[in-house]
C-alpha cells in the first residue's frame, strides 16, 4: 500500500500541489496525498496534472480513492507525454524521454498547460469545439490525419452523430474547397446540410445502367433462392460475358473482355442469349433455371422502381466517364460533395448501389494515373450495413469492397469513414483500421465495450463517460489528435443541419392537420413509387 507522505517536505513552487509521486509501476504512477481544499474540487477523473520531472510530464487522472487515517486522496495517473522549451517557445510531444522520480510534486494542469497541450497544430487543421471541461481552450483536428489513416463516428440515435458528421465534413471544405467527398446518405438527411457546394444525386433519378454491374452484383438482383440458384448463376455468367462481347464488336474483343469488364450491352441481347442458350438444351426439363432469369429480368425491365438501371433494354450508352466524374467530382467544378439519396430504395438494390459505388470509385483510383489523381473520401453512414461484424449479415460484395478501401485505400489516397449508430454491430477489424474516432453518448453495454477495444490505454478513462455525454459532447481519440479528448462540438446553424427523423409528437398532435388530399397524395405516390 502506498505509504505516507508526511515526510515529503512541502513544495516551494506557486502551483497548488496535489500529492507526490510514492509509487511507480510498470502500466502508470501512483500519487498520493492531502490534496489543496481549493482545488480538490476541480481533480476528477480525466483531468490533466502535471508532474515536475526534466521536462514538465503530463498526466491524466485514471481512477481516484480514498485511504489510510485520516483518509488520504489517491490518484492513478497515466503518464501522456511532456511540455519541453523549444527555440519557439514551449511544446508537447507524446511519450515520456525521462519518467518522473518518486518524490515529484504532482499539481493541476493551467491554462497554459493547456493550451500548449492543445494548441492549434502547425499542420493543416479544423476546429471543432471546444473542451468540454474548458470552453475556452479550442479543439482541433489535424486534417491529413484524420483522412489519409480513415476515421469513425459512432453515436446512439439522438446523440448528434450526423451533426458531427456535417461539422467535420463542412469544416473541411470550408479549407479546401476542391474536395473530391462521397457520402451515402440512406434516409436524405444531409440535403441541405452543404447548400450549394453538394451534388444531390437520387439514385431512382439517375442513370446507373445494368452493364457497371459485375457478375456478383448482377446475380444479387437477378437470382433467387432455391435450389437452382447455382445453375442459375453458371448461366447468367456466360450470358452476361457474350452480351459484352456481341457489343463491342472488336475482333480481339474474347481475348480481354471478361464478365466484369465494364464495358456496355445491351439488356435484350442478355434477354436474347438467356433464350438461344435454352433452345440449345436436349431436355426441357431442365430449362427451368433460365426460364426462371429470363422472367426475374422481364420483370425487373417493366418495373418503374428500376429504370434508372434497365431504361427500356433497347439502348446501352458509354456513360462510364459520366458516372464516374458526377460521383467522384471530377472535375470538382464547385461542389466537392456528392450526396448519395439511397432513401426509397429497395433492401437489395441499396446494396448493389453501394456495392458497385466503392468498387467504381477503387478501380478507378486502382488504374488511374497515380501522378495525377486526386485523394478521395467515401463517408459511409450506417456503415454497420455494409461492414457487419458478423459473416454472412449484408451483401458479400458489398463487404469485401469497402473493406478492402479500409485495408488499402490509404495507398491509393482513397480515405474511409465510417459512421453508425451500433458500433458493435459494425466489424471491429473495419473499425480498427480508423486512426481516429470521434465517439459521441453510447447506451449500450455492447456498444461501449467495442468502441473501448479500440480505444488507446491513454483514453480508457473516458470510456465510461459514454453512457452519460449530453448531446453534441463527443470523445475524440486517435492518430488526429494531440491528446483524446471531450469536447463540446461547434453548434451548426440551423439551417446547416441535417434532417431529424424524431416526431415531435406532442406539437403534431396539437391539429387534425392530415386530410383527404394529403392521403390521396401518399396512395399515387407509393403507387407510382416517387416522392413528388
Amino acid at each position: 500500500m502506498p505509504g505516507s507522505v508526511a515526510s515529503i517536505p512541502a513544495s516551494d513552487h506557486t502551483e497548488a500541489t496535489l500529492g507526490y509521486i510514492t509509487e511507480i509501476g510498470r502500466s502508470g504512477i501512483t500519487v498520493t496525498g492531502q490534496m489543496d481544499r481549493v482545488n480538490a474540487s476541480d481533480v476528477v477523473i480525466g483531468s490533466l496534472v502535471k508532474i515536475r520531472a526534466a521536462h514538465a510530464v503530463i498526466g491524466i487522472v485514471d481512477s481516484m480513492h480514498l485511504d489510510g487515517a485520516p483518509p488520504q486522496r489517491i490518484l492513478s495517473i497515466d503518464l501522456l507525454g511532456e511540455i519541453a522549451e523549444t527555440p519557439d517557445g514551449t511544446a508537447f510531444h507524446r511519450g515520456v524521454s525521462q519518467p518522473p522520480a518518486l518524490g515529484a510534486s504532482v499539481c493541476l494542469a493551467n491554462a497554459a498547460d493547456l493550451t500548449t497541450v492543445y494548441t492549434r497544430p502547425a499542420l493543416p487543421s479544423i476546429h471543432i469545439g471546444t473542451l468540454s471541461s474548458n470552453d475556452s481552450q479550442p479543439a482541433y483536428v489535424v486534417v491529413d490525419e484524420l483522412l489519409a489513416k480513415h476515421f469513425a463516428v459512432v453515436g446512439s440515435t439522438g446523440s448528434g452523430k450526423s451533426c458531427a458528421v456535417t461539422l467535420i465534413l463542412s469544416e473541411i471544405l470550408a479549407n479546401q474547397p476542391n474536395a473530391h467527398i462521397i457520402l451515402l446518405d440512406p434516409h436524405n438527411e444531409y440535403f441541405a446540410a452543404f447548400g450549394d457546394r453538394a451534388e444531390v444525386v437520387s439514385v431512382d433519378r439517375s442513370r446507373l445502367p445494368f452493364w457497371v454491374l459485375d457478375l456478383e452484383e448482377a446475380t444479387r438482383i437477378l437470382v433467387r433462392g432455391g435450389t437452382e440458384q447455382e445453375a442459375q448463376g453458371i448461366i447468367l455468367k456466360d450470358a452476361l460475358r457474350l452480351a459484352r462481347i456481341n457489343y463491342t464488336r472488336s475482333p480481339d474483343a474474347g481475348s480481354w473482355i471478361t464478365v466484369d469488364t465494364p464495358v456496355p450491352f445491351l439488356v435484350n441481347d442478355l434477354r436474347r442469349n438467356l433464350v438461344e442458350a435454352m433452345g440449345r438444351l436436349n431436355k426441357s426439363d431442365t430449362a427451368s433455371p433460365y426460364r426462371r432469369l429470363e422472367a426475374r429480368l422481364d420483370s425487373l425491365v417493366r418495373d418503374a422502381r428500376f429504370s434508372f438501371m434497365f431504361g427500356d433494354g433497347f439502348e446501352a450508352e458509354d456513360e462510364l466517364s459520366e458516372i464516374v466524374g458526377r460521383l467522384l467530382r471530377i472535375p470538382v467544378a464547385g461542389k466537392p460533395i456528392t450526396i448519395l439519396d439511397l432513401s426509397g430504395l429497395p433492401a437489395e438494390i441499396s446494396d448493389v448501389v453501394v456495392s458497385v459505388t466503392s468498387r467504381l470509385l477503387f478501380d478507378f483510383t486502382l488504374w488511374s494515373d497515380p501522378k495525377e489523381r486526386p485523394p478521395i473520401l467515401l463517408a459511409c453512414e450506417e456503415a454497420h450495413r455494409y461492414l457487419p461484424a458478423h459473416e454472412g449479415i449484408g451483401f458479400a460484395a458489398c463487404t469485401r469492397t469497402i473493406s478492402r478501401i479500409a485495408r488499402e485505400g490509404r495507398k491509393y489516397g482513397l480515405a474511409l469513414g465510417l459512421i453508425s449508430q451500433r458500433p458493435s454491430d459494425l466489424s471491429l477489424q473495419a473499425l480498427s483500421q480508423c486512426g481516429t474516432v470521434f465517439a459521441l453518448r453510447l447506451g449500450s453495454d455492447a456498444d461501449q465495450r467495442f468502441v473501448g477495444e479500440a480505444l488507446p490505454d491513454t483514453g480508457k478513462t473516458m470510456l465510461g463517460a459514454l453512457s452519460s455525454l449530453p448531446p453534441q459532447q463527443a470523445v475524440v481519440f486517435g492518430e488526429a489528435v494531440s491528446l483524446p479528448m471531450r469536447v463540446r462540438l461547434k453548434t451548426i446553424p440551423s439551417e446547416r443541419r441535417p434532417r431529424s427523423h424524431s416526431a415531435r409528437f406532442s406539437e403534431a398532435w396539437q391539429s387534425d392537420s392530415a386530410g383527404v388530399d394529403f392521403r390521396e397524395d401518399g396512395i399515387r405516390r407509393w403507387r407510382q413509387h416517387t416522392t413528388t
